[in-house]
């Protein structure tokens, strides 16, 4: 019976991650625009910081590793992502679907995932900017681990919020779904380093 049980609760783990991963589906999209673009550095008229070069106590806001190219590919990449699945995939993600797509607003929608995760990653670089931390480099000593982690999942302090919109989401769900952006953002930024599309691999 306990392995019964314990067999149902992966199942049941599992499902969520495969339904936190298709609804944040096009954040990855959105990645792998942004390391194509940040390859060859397009869109270099974007390629501006969001902090304007404001100084807060002798260090900058955000520093440059966020700018408006950044934006606009979190935004649009959500868009485009959202739209394929609305319009190509459709009623055939079946219970995988977490939102009604038939009646979202691919716009908002888009804009919500997108600005809501590059909104959660200022206030970490913020801090980091407050403790001497180069943009794109990490803490040292005991706060290491916790920036770490804090580097993986900060993009979804802003966006769940925002999806609440469209989606109620479960504490099970909101844990899956930190799990499986612990499992992803390495990759992508591994991936991005690969292509010469980050300085780091982290």
């Amino acid at each position: 019976s306990r392995l019964i049980d314990q067999g149902d609760e992966m199942k049941e783990a599992a499902w969520l991650s495969a339904q936190a991963l298709y609804l944040f589906a096009p954040l990855l999209l959105a990645a792998a625009l942004s390391a194509l673009v940040m390859r060859y550095d397009a869109l270099r008229f974007l390629r501006k910081p969001i902090d304007c070069g404001c100084m807060f106590r002798g260090q900058r806001l955000f520093g440059d590793g966020k700018t408006w190219r950044g934006v606009v590919l979190a935004v649009g990449g959500c868009v485009l992502g959202a739209a394929i699945q609305k319009y190509l995939v459709g009623p055939r993600a079946g219970g995988l679907a977490l939102v009604d797509y038939a009646s979202v607003n691919v716009w908002m929608f888009g804009l919500a995932m997108g600005g809501g995760a590059m909104l959660g990653e200022l206030p970490n670089s913020f801090l980091k900017r407050r403790l001497g931390i180069a943009s794109g480099g990490t803490a040292r000593g005991p706060e290491r681990i916790a920036f770490y982690i804090w580097d993986q999942v900060d993009l979804l302090t802003a966006s769940w919020p925002l999806l609440a919109l469209w989606v109620r989401p479960s504490v099970a769900l909101v844990a899956a779904s930190i799990c499986v952006t612990l499992a992803l953002h390495p990759l992508s930024s591994l991936i991005g380093y690969l292509l010469g599309a980050r300085r780091s691999a982290r």
